[in-house]
């Protein structure tokens, strides 16, 4: 039976540090560990890795702005939560413009369907199941729009092909929001594993296409890519695309830098399965980790810029806040804002929604992300002096998939095919 929680519970400032297996885990119930949120990137461009017996620990908060947009309500709410629809191993909601009053639903196994915000749906839009597995961790895996600047839209998909690698695929878009069948490749990345694909893909504040994408797989990050400047694993990536390509932005932080590949906006990411943008431009990322940790970072928007321009976010030289590869060093790497272990039967995060007084009266501002295994679902504030407010939403929702948000509310996915809204009230 799923439960719901309207408790919330302030969570002190956490010291940074190394790993430590022995430590127990929260119960099936209680909200992540908390820590700090860091701004955004180092002065400088992070370096490839050296071997090295100095380790220097992770930031800690302290010293650091806590948010750029003030949150609307910082009172208790009520959450409720309604199974409005179902779509095989659905895995995302996403919004072409707030006047269209319905969404696109994503499955894993290859198809996107419209869908009235009610849960009606309207119609199959897409349907590429017969290019690409729809298994494990690959298939239909993201999905985004993108306006023109003469008003006409394309629709960008992440997906695995046949060949297990990642394509990132153009569509043209009608304007009542049909995607036509036939697409254009824009950038294929080669995938020498079958598992951490990433998959997310978002147009940020700036407009320009950022893409998520995980280490190359196994486990441990084996070649050492997440942190390698010629490697597009393990990374956020930006990119201006075109009908048949794309540009890279001059002002991306590794252009013209010797050796590296100069689509990378931020480096050091394991499995970043979703990420979003908050309204003030700052950039979430929920990433999957190794076997002990889940974790949650926030890297701040400054001025020009989105949030993650130049931000290490510390894989594989750390997993969350413990150190994990020894010959991997990340001194300025940027401290989780929550951390989880594997405790009550997690396993896996998934987000990755940040929370507008639209979508999610009362709860602007905050985040909300859940894990696969265990079905809990939280949302999370950082709040003056250091601290994290975090809530528990909802419980038991079964194989979580996806937290997304839109003009018209909360969603979350789930991979049995459930699509769930989530609603707020005071009190």
């Amino acid at each position: 039976m799923r439960r719901l929680v309207a408790a919330t519970i302030l969570v002190a400032l956490a010291a940074c540090g190394g790993a430590d297996n022995s430590a127990p885990g929260p119960s099936p119930q209680s909200p992540p560990t908390t820590i700090g949120v860091p701004d955004s990137a180092p002065t400088s461009a992070p370096t490839a890795p050296t071997t090295s017996s100095v380790v220097t620990p992770r930031s800690s908060a302290s010293q650091y702005p806590t948010t750029t947009v003030a949150p609307s309500n910082t009172g208790d709410v009520s959450y409720t939560v309604r199974d409005i629809g179902r779509l095989s191993a659905a895995v995302d909601v996403v919004e072409r413009d707030t006047a269209d009053g319905f969404v696109y639903v994503v499955s894993r196994l290859g198809t996107v369907e419209r869908w009235r915000n009610d849960g009606t749906r309207i119609d199959r839009v897409l349907d590429v199941t017969a290019s690409t597995t729809g298994g494990g961790e690959r298939g239909l895996l993201g999905l985004a729009f993108r306006r023109g600047g003469s008003g006409d839209w394309a629709a960008y998909v992440n997906m695995t092909d046949s060949s297990d690698d990642t394509i990132i695929v153009r569509h043209d878009v009608t304007t009542d929001g049909k995607i036509s069948p036939s697409g254009t490749i824009i950038l294929t990345i080669d995938q020498p594993y079958s598992n951490h694909n990433g998959g997310d893909l978002r147009v940020g504040p700036d407009g320009m296409l950022y893409i998520a994408t995980g280490d190359g797989g196994s486990a441990g990050d084996p070649e050492r890519r997440a942190r390698d400047l010629s490697s597009l694993l393990g990374k956020i990536l930006r990119i201006d695309p075109s009908r048949t390509g794309y540009t890279v932005p001059r002002d991306n932080p590794h252009v013209g830098v010797a050796g590296a590949r100069p689509e990378i906006w931020s480096i050091g990411l394991r499995n970043p399965w979703r990420f979003s943008f908050g309204e003030g431009g700052d950039l979430w990322v929920a990433d999957v980790g190794q076997g002990e940790i889940e974790e949650v970072s926030v890297a701040r928007a400054r001025t020009g810029f989105p949030g993650g321009r130049g931000v290490d976010f510390g894989w594989s030289a750390w997993e969350g806040t413990r150190r994990y590869n020894q010959d991997q060093l990340a001194p300025a790497a940027l401290a989780p804002a929550a951390e989880y272990d594997h405790g009550g039967g997690r396993c896996s995060i998934s987000g990755a929604a940040v929370g507008t007084e639209r979508a999610v009266p009362g709860r602007a501002g905050w985040f909300f992300y859940g894990d696969y295994c265990s079905g809990d679902l939280w949302a999370s504030l950082v709040v003056d002096g250091g601290k994290t407010r975090t809530e528990t939403v909802a419980d038991d929702l079964d194989e979580l998939t996806a937290v997304r948000t839109t003009s018209a509310g909360l969603w979350v996915t789930t991979l049995s095919g459930a699509v769930l809204r989530v609603s707020t009230r005071p009190g």
